[in-house]
């Protein structure tokens, strides 16, 4: 199945229908050059003689002479005289093989139709059809009918986010077989490359069952969707914390650069007392002489290296791990774009107790209600989903700061002494010149710092009399 949208309201009458592809050849006396310019028409460079059979067996079990008639599955070729007097009697360009030479979609139940080539189709006797379908249609259900406001939200958001879930869509619940059940499907943005796939049994599986059914599947979506949530920002917290500790590093030879240039005031000191870890270690590197100090920067380099690169694979195992099924392309970099963007916020700008409170709850809850609606049915609208969840996000931010930080900060709950209100206290001693274990991200929060005029203190006097 060939798919291609009409947008702008172009066509007049009904636009939305299979269309029969004429295809012109030059009929001749003979018969062999007939052929021979049929197989280039059909595109390939020399003849073909299995080709060639083959056209004729269909066209012989049509009724058809080949010098007038030869079929490529619902794809028709027609000699001139033919296809003048069609042209007088009604065709248009939308079933003219210019026209079709590109589709925007095309769909199959076996994976290996949609990539086969021209002559593959004819000799394995593969019958296309071609569908136009406007832009109205899908927004209304007719080509010429009346659109609400939805319907003109709809078409605008498909100037933005296309038009690949409505299709999608069309062909998971559209193409059944005939008992009505479900059917295997693959469909394929011609533009875009993108591919998406779906089965049988997932379909079925979010078909409404009895009470208990649908309960116990929603309750696995709810628990999908937090281990969902553990497992990405876990990883984006991780890498995080090596891009702040380790990515620092390349600061050194930045400096060093800019004091070879003659830079004033590019003294590595400066970055030796901002980055301890980093500064004190390559200061005693340079002091006992151990091993050259370009082998600590290159350390933490393929330190960080290796680490993003573990970034980037979750990326891609995790969607397919935790998904299972065709999702948009990019959609899993914004969901770790989004883990990212709060994971700096958090470390920049939670620091009350109640924006630490607030905050990542907050988050969880948008993440699983965005997860549910994106588990809960086969392909929802999960691009134009992201807008109000970024909005949700950005709102949660901006109240965080205006409401929690800045009343903390305004009544010395942080000071230079203590950056955070509530922070993780270790149990043991800790070398200035490092960093806290990565183990320690998953340590929850145990201490919390009480401003000097927040803090209760005793009368002395009350107390004299009282022990007296």
């Amino acid at each position: 199945l060939q798919i291609k949208i009409l947008y702008g309201g172009t066509c007049h009458g009904q636009c939305s229908r299979v269309r029969n592809v004429v295809y012109m050849s030059h009929a001749t006396n003979n018969t062999s050059s007939n052929r021979t310019k049929s197989s280039k028409n059909l595109g390939d460079d020399d003849a073909d003689p299995l080709l060639e059979s083959t056209i004729d067996q269909i066209a012989g079990s049509r009724g058809m002479s080949n010098s007038s008639w030869t079929t490529r599955g619902l794809f028709r070729r027609k000699s001139n005289a033919d296809a003048s007097q069609n042209q007088t009697s009604g065709i248009d360009r939308l079933s003219s093989p210019e026209f079709w030479k590109k589709p925007h979609y095309r769909f199959a139940t076996d994976d290996a139709l949609i990539y086969l080539d021209h002559r593959s189709s004819v000799l394995h006797r593969v019958n296309v059809v071609n569908v136009t379908v406007t832009e109205r249609c899908l927004s209304s259900g007719s080509d010429h009918g009346t659109l609400s406001i939805t319907g003109h939200v709809g078409e605008f958001l498909a100037q933005v986010f296309g038009m690949d879930t409505p299709i999608i869509n069309q062909m998971m619940y559209g193409i059944r077989s005939n008992d009505g059940k479900y059917r295997n499907g693959h469909l394929v943005n011609v533009e875009s490359k993108e591919h998406w796939t779906w089965r049988r049994k997932q379909m079925e599986f979010y078909d409404d069952g009895d009470v208990f059914s649908w309960l116990s599947r929603k309750f696995g979506i709810v628990s999908l969707s937090v281990l969902t949530f553990f497992l990405l920002t876990s990883v984006t917290s991780v890498i995080v914390r090596v891009l702040t500790t380790s990515g620092v590093v390349l600061m050194f030879p930045v400096f060093t650069f800019f004091r070879l240039l003659g830079v004033p005031g590019a003294d590595e000191r400066l970055l030796g007392l901002s980055y301890p870890w980093i500064g004190r270690a390559r200061n005693a590197v340079i002091r006992r002489r151990v091993h050259p100090p370009a082998h600590l920067i290159a350390a933490h380099g393929a330190k960080i290296f290796l680490f993003y690169l573990m970034y980037e694979a979750c990326q891609a195992a995790w969607s397919a791990v935790l998904y299972g099924k065709s999702i948009p392309s990019g959609l899993q970099i914004y969901i770790f774009g989004f883990c990212m963007i709060w994971e700096y916020y958090a470390m920049v700008f939670c620091r009350s107790a109640l924006s630490v409170h607030f905050f990542p709850r907050i988050l969880l809850f948008y993440f699983v209600l965005y997860h549910v609606y994106f588990l809960s049915m086969p392909y929802p609208w999960l691009e134009v989903a992201l807008v109000p969840w970024f909005l949700f996000l950005v709102q949660a931010m901006a109240y965080s700061i205006i409401a929690l930080e800045v009343p903390a900060a305004a009544r010395g709950a942080m000071s230079i002494e203590c950056p955070r209100e509530v922070y993780n206290r270790l149990a043991w001693a800790e070398w200035s010149a490092t960093v806290p274990q990565i183990y320690s991200l998953f340590l929850p929060l145990n201490s919390r710092h009480t401003p000097l005029y927040d803090r209760e203190v005793s009368d002395v006097a009350e107390d004299t009399s009282a022990s007296a």
